[in-house]
């Protein structure tokens, strides 16, 4: 008998833990006068009490109860940029998954998740979109302030997506960039970064050409810059680049903040490649800058240090 008790009370517990992170399995909502657009993106959302417009990242933050980050990316794919965002993946990366669904929000598929992958937070995973944009918000909220995790999931229920809404891609920038005297121009906006391309072309009519893009993100003011740079060369090598070797490293002063420089040479699908990053921190933001040079023109480097010394922090 207490057998078959213990392994009731453990049922009770599961099923409580799956309904405590549950979302209806389908969501339909109109935008309403307590609805705000989150900055630089196509979602509009009712935030928990007492958020604020994050300052340097793109979502909604709280000091003490925790954060939304969104990110939204118009003209991309949600099945297959979602392909990967599944229970099984959590788990394979050592997260303890306490809800995983898949639901529809105001028709466009998304899935659902609540997992916990550190002691110190839970996050709430929710991807949504169709074949002309995809969308997700991550929702982390410290361990044990299940007020917190209500709140949040109350908001991601409100959640409302204007696909037709007209963005400023810049309208979130904290920072800026020069590129008078170089022939890179703006090319696009897309999942948080800002990409340039010679003159602000298509990078489909120059697949070798070179290119340059900058992302900003939040610092907690322990992480210095060389610390960021070597994790932005992890991005290089998912990239495709091969056969990483440091040419030069500086650690000086951009516009008065501190910066940190790596140049890189490589293989890319076997044809050497230069990659440039740049990273300059003030205060609790951090704005880098990457490169790749396809063609081995050293003109381009010294157009990326160009633009790179040239980056004002707001």
């Amino acid at each position: 008998m207490k057998t078959l008790l213990s392994l009731c009370l453990l049922l009770c517990i599961a099923v409580g833990a799956r309904s405590q992170y549950k979302l209806d399995s389908v969501i339909r909502n109109t935008k309403t006068a307590r609805h705000i657009r989150i900055p630089g993106t196509h979602l509009y959302i009712i935030p928990p009490a007492h958020y604020d417009i994050a300052k340097n990242f793109i979502g909604l933050h709280h000091k003490e109860r925790g954060m939304i980050n969104v990110y939204d990316l118009p003209g991309g794919n949600f099945y297959t940029n979602a392909a990967s965002f599944s229970k099984e993946a959590f788990i394979e990366k050592g997260a303890t998954v306490y809800n995983y669904q898949e639901l529809k929000i105001d028709g466009y598929p998304a899935k659902f998740v609540a997992a916990q992958g550190a002691p110190t937070h839970v996050t709430l995973g929710l991807v949504f979109g169709d074949t002309t944009f995809s969308t997700s918000v991550m929702a982390v909220y410290p361990t044990g302030n299940e007020a917190a995790g209500k709140e949040m999931l109350a908001s991601l229920r409100t959640i409302w997506y204007d696909p037709q809404q007209k963005i400023d891609p810049f309208e979130t920038a904290n920072f800026t960039i020069d590129t008078t005297n170089t022939p890179f121009r703006f090319f696009k906006y897309a999942a948080s970064l800002y990409i340039y391309t010679v003159n602000g072309m298509d990078t489909k009519e120059d697949p070798d050409g070179p290119f340059v893009m900058v992302a900003q993100f939040p610092n907690d003011n322990t992480a210095k810059p060389k610390e960021i740079a070597a994790l932005m060369v992890g991005k290089f090598r998912e990239y495709g680049l091969t056969d990483p070797e440091t040419k030069e490293e500086i650690n000086d002063r951009i516009n008065n903040n501190e910066a940190y420089q790596l140049e890189i040479q490589g293989q890319l699908k076997n044809k050497p490649v230069t990659a440039y990053c740049c990273v300059v921190v003030k205060g609790d933001q951090a704005i880098v800058l990457q490169a790749l040079s396809k063609k081995g023109d050293t003109r381009d480097l010294q157009y990326f240090k160009q633009l790179a010394s040239s980056i004002q922090v707001k």
